[in-house]
Formats: C-alpha cells, structure tokens, sequence
C-alpha cells in the first residue's frame, strides 16, 4: 500500500538501540530483530518524530545526494514491513 502522503513514525514503545553498522529493532511482541544498517539507521533517525514519506525521501536524497523518487521507490515497500512488523505506525 502506498505510504507517500502519510506521516511515518517509530513506534515510541518499541526497543531499538544504535550500533556501530545500524540500528537494531525488536519486534514487538516476539523475539524476532530488525537490522536497520545503512541508510536504514538514516531512515530510523528521520523518523523520530512524525513525518510525512515524502519528506523522508527528500531528506536522504539531501543526505546522500540521491534521486528522492529513487529512494521513494526503494523506502514504500521497507515502510510497509517496518509497519506490518509494529516497528512504525503510518497515521492514515
């Protein structure tokens, strides 16, 4: 499902903590880890406070001196597993 216009953001309860190479993410409720490694843990960091996708994209393509529709496709699809895993939520 697209995400472009909607506000992304972590879920506040979920635990995470910063690595050398990323970010780990714990699923909630499970055992299950996220590895955020990359421009992932960028991604992890824009979305400390509500944002809308489109923005997120602008703001790594800025970071990265990237095309944002590039990332925009690449980053829907990694929203979308973040969102079905309970890692952000996608205010609709």
């Amino acid at each position: 499902m697209p995400v472009s216009a909607e506000h992304v953001i972590r879920r506040g309860d979920v635990l995470w903590r910063a690595t050398l190479d990323g970010v780990l993410v714990r699923v909630p409720g499970g055992d299950d880890v996220v590895k955020l490694a990359g421009t992932g843990a960028a991604l992890w960091a824009e979305l400390d406070e509500p944002i809308r996708f489109h923005a997120v994209c602008a703001a790594l393509a800025r970071t990265h001196d990237a095309n944002a529709e590039r990332i925009a496709s690449d980053l829907a699809p990694v929203i979308d597993e973040l969102a079905d895993k309970a890692v952000v939520q996608i205010d609709r």
